[in-house]
């Protein structure tokens, strides 16, 4: 569980990478959102408010999506960063399922890209549905790990059923697939200065849809 102040300083530290950015404003702050508005226009544009959110301590899947709809009818910018506390976000398949020795559909994987596997949990599958495979966590600091924001590419894992049999159990229903809840991640960049938005090149608009990126990208 996240505490309070935990989700307080994941808040502030977004805040802090957008504020050494010089290009926002610093509308409102609390455990779990931070909402900017651009400081300066782009050849004479609206300027964009975005609100940054860390869904998975903030409420349900169903709050998130609610959420979301509401901030895109307020013509509100959404951009999601989960917290990696590798309990309700980035969970570790083999934490999650302990028979995954057992899992014979996963014969295609070493050991060590089988460690690294993700359970995803439904909060990341709702943020993917409306933001893609590349996530943005942020990364409490760890005897190992600094403070940080780091974006993970969600490659597919493919489940191979060959060695099912006439007679086995599951056997006419198994079908290879990419697995709807595995996900093997490459961490993609780390954020631990600076930060800057990015947007949704495509229609419709209404999407409203915002990345986090570092300042150099």
């Amino acid at each position: 569980m996240v505490s309070k102040k935990e989700q307080r300083r994941a808040a502030t530290f977004i805040a802090e990478r957008l504020e050494q950015a010089e290009f926002y404003e610093i509308l409102r702050k609390d455990d779990t959102t931070v909402v900017v508005r651009e400081k300066y226009d782009d050849d004479g544009e609206v300027l964009k408010t975005i609100q940054v959110v860390i869904p998975n301590v903030s409420g349900t899947i169903e709050d998130f999506e609610q959420d979301y709809r509401t901030s895109r009818q307020q013509g509100l910018y959404v951009a999601p960063v989960l917290y990696k506390d590798g309990k309700t976000a980035f969970v570790r398949m083999v934490e999650r399922n302990p028979s995954w020795r057992r899992e014979k559909s996963l014969k295609n994987y070493t050991s060590q890209q089988i460690n690294r596997m993700l359970h995803l949990r439904g909060i990341e599958k709702a943020v993917m549905g409306h933001f893609g495979d590349d996530l943005l966590y942020y990364q409490p600091e760890t005897a190992d790990l600094q403070e940080s924001l780091r974006r993970f590419e969600l490659g597919s894992v493919d489940l191979d059923y060959s060695h099912l049999s006439p007679g086995d159990s599951g056997y006419g229903f198994a079908t290879d697939r990419a697995s709807v809840d595995y996900k093997l991640p490459e961490e993609a960049a780390t954020i631990v200065g600076a930060a800057r938005f990015t947007f949704a090149d495509r229609q419709p608009d209404y999407l409203r849809r915002a990345w986090l990126v570092g300042l150099d990208k």
